[in-house]
């Protein structure tokens, strides 16, 4: 009885990490994100778990050809250089250029994927562009991938935000001010 329960408690964090997690635009436009569909167009979205996209345990596993052991990486790092943390664009109309730093040179059989609220986008360089993005908060992570599709290297997932323009938080610096009033002239006898 005292094994059933210790292997029952050892199941229940295995069984906390299959989340689903919905995802739908409502009327204004703003991104909705929840555990529980909240409008009958809300899509179930796959969420990546923050070490999902570690380099695979270098051991083979019992029964691999000696052909199949993993690679041997000489990366030293890969980081995300554009956009900064927490950056914000204005706009619908709004380009996102993503960049990447690889500490080390890309192998000619290894290719790069950005990894954009987990949808993956494969780029032919350690850059890329996403334009159309809604009005929204974005997570974004690039990895290195083997000729297999693993993941050899990955970056720290990092943030970003797609806002709209308004008078409160207008899209540049010098926002255009309205012209000054006339003065008025003054009136003889007053």
């Amino acid at each position: 009885m005292r094994l059933l329960l210790i292997l029952a408690g050892l199941a229940v964090p295995l069984a906390a990490l299959s989340q689903e997690i919905y995802r739908w635009v409502d009327k204004d436009g703003v991104v909705h994100y929840a555990d529980q569909p909240g409008s009958s167009n809300a899509e179930l979205i796959s969420v990546i778990e923050p070490n999902a996209y570690e380099a695979q345990d270098a051991s083979p596993a019992i029964g691999d050809q000696p052909g199949d052991e993993p690679e041997v990486t000489a990366y030293a790092g890969l980081s995300i250089v554009s956009p900064t943390p927490d950056q914000v664009f204005f706009g619908a109309d709004a380009v996102v250029n993503v960049a990447a730093e690889l500490d080390g040179t890309l192998r000619p059989d290894h290719t790069v994927a950005f990894f954009l609220n987990g949808n993956r986008k494969e780029a032919n360089g350690l850059s890329t562009d996403y334009a159309g993005l809604a009005r929204g908060t974005y997570f974004l992570r690039v990895s290195i991938l083997d000729s297999g599709g693993r993941p050899v290297v990955t970056s720290q997932q990092t943030t970003f935000h797609v806002r709209q323009p308004s008078i409160n938080s207008p899209q540049s610096p010098q926002a255009p001010r309205p012209p000054p009033r006339p003065t008025p002239t003054p009136r003889p006898g007053s």
